[in-house]
């Protein structure tokens, strides 16, 4: 048992490992934020491409070898499924091409893991009609290694277990299929087979996790503020630039909400930096507890912050705004609330061309409800909503 712990903690170690959180993120994409996400899609994609080209070249022009050493019955069937494979690739390749998206990601590499064991099926079943010596036997043999280049090509993906998992079980379903045995003289054989594709499997599976826990690391490093937690302006600008274009596409709301706490500078001048860094971490992690699921919080600069809502319109808006309010940022050293000026903007309300225009009109309301008299939303329209009324209104005044 003792041994099994220690080999338990040296595996997670070299992953990485160190919180129940990191475990997850390994297990599961579900909490995986949207930088995550669109990287690994871009990276899954680009190798996607890189394969399906080379195996839409590769896989006819091994036909030059089937017509050398195979019969002419047997190269021409093999043949005719080359060419529908090889253009399967080509396809598959050119779909890559398409801007970075994780679903996307994962059907095309589901597509091009299963173009080869259907390949490998039916090469079998025609191969085994057949009375072969030679160099055909030894070509032939080299056809039942096809599986294990799918199974070697996994490793080369950044993948959870959980999709690991998907994409290796039809693998391994089809290869148990082929190899069954017809009598006891062949269970040896379909042993040994299944163990070493069971073998690679796993180093398939750690090299994935590998590549995964990697990528969320250096990802979080360079999107996230080491402060607050939130995305960082780099990260948040190709959150919303892609959020920006997905609702021009599909003609449905998305509203932003521009921070700036109030008095800000005061703290630090009072009390200190340390201090006000404090306060910039409560405040941020009461925005983010209370925003909803799928909103992104990116911190824009100092004190200010962005809220982006995914098909939210101006009255969704407000009602976070609102929920907001009533959580609180949390408190100022000398025991009052913190508070903050905030714009929204929404793109179809306000008939927005691009994502710098609604954060430019976002800002513009924030300042507006900053000379207003600060601790208050301005809304789509103008509308006002004052950080008192909102308590008050909560209070049943």
């Amino acid at each position: 048992m003792k041994y099994l712990v220690k080999m338990y903690i040296s595996l997670i170690e070299s992953l990485g490992i160190y919180t129940t959180d990191q475990l997850y993120e390994l297990i599961s994409t579900k909490q995986h934020g949207m930088p995550i996400s669109r990287h690994r899609a871009a990276v899954m994609q680009s190798r996607v491409f890189f394969f399906s080209v080379i195996f839409a070249v590769l896989v006819p022009a091994w036909s030059v070898i089937d017509i050398l050493y195979l019969p002419q019955a047997l190269w021409s069937e093999l043949l005719l499924i080359r060419l529908l494979a090889a253009a399967s690739f080509a396809v598959i390749a050119w779909q890559t091409r398409r801007e970075p998206d994780l679903m996307l990601a994962r059907m095309l590499l589901a597509a091009m893991l299963a173009i080869t064991p259907l390949f490998y099926l039916l090469s079998d079943q025609i191969i085994a009609d057949q009375q072969l010596g030679g160099t055909a036997t030894i070509l032939a043999e080299v056809y039942a290694l096809l599986p294990f280049v799918m199974v070697a090509g996994l490793t080369l993906f950044p993948l959870a277990i959980s999709e690991f998992l998907s994409y290796a079980v039809p693998i391994f379903l089809v290869v148990v299929y082929s190899v069954y045995p017809e009598n006891p003289a062949e269970i040896a054989e379909a042993v040994s087979t299944l163990w070493l594709l069971i073998l690679l499997l796993g180093v398939g599976l750690f090299a994935s996790m590998t590549q995964l826990r990697y990528m969320l690391s250096q990802v979080s490093h360079a999107s996230y503020d080491i402060l607050t937690g939130m995305l960082s302006r780099r990260a948040g600008i190709e959150i919303l630039e892609l959020q920006f274009r997905l609702a021009l596409m599909s003609e449905k709301p998305l509203s932003i909400l521009y921070f700036d706490l109030d008095n800000f500078k005061a703290i630090n001048d009072t009390y200190g930096h340390d201090t006000g860094d404090t306060v910039l971490r409560v405040a941020s992690q009461q925005i983010r507890d209370t925003v909803r699921k799928g909103d992104s919080v990116i911190r824009w600069g100092g004190e200010e912050f962005i809220v982006v809502l995914p098909t939210a319109d101006h009255k969704e808006a407000n009602d976070v705004i609102t929920r907001i309010m009533l959580a609180g940022l949390g408190n100022r050293p000398d025991g009052s609330p913190v508070t903050a000026s905030i714009g929204i903007a929404e793109v179809q309300q306000d008939r927005l061309k691009d994502w710098k225009s609604q954060v430019e009109l976002a800002d513009h309301r924030m300042y507006t409800a900053k000379s207003n008299g600060r601790a208050r939303c301005i809304g789509v329209g103008g509308q006002s909503t004052e950080w008192v009324t909102a308590l008050e209104q909560s209070a049943g005044f």
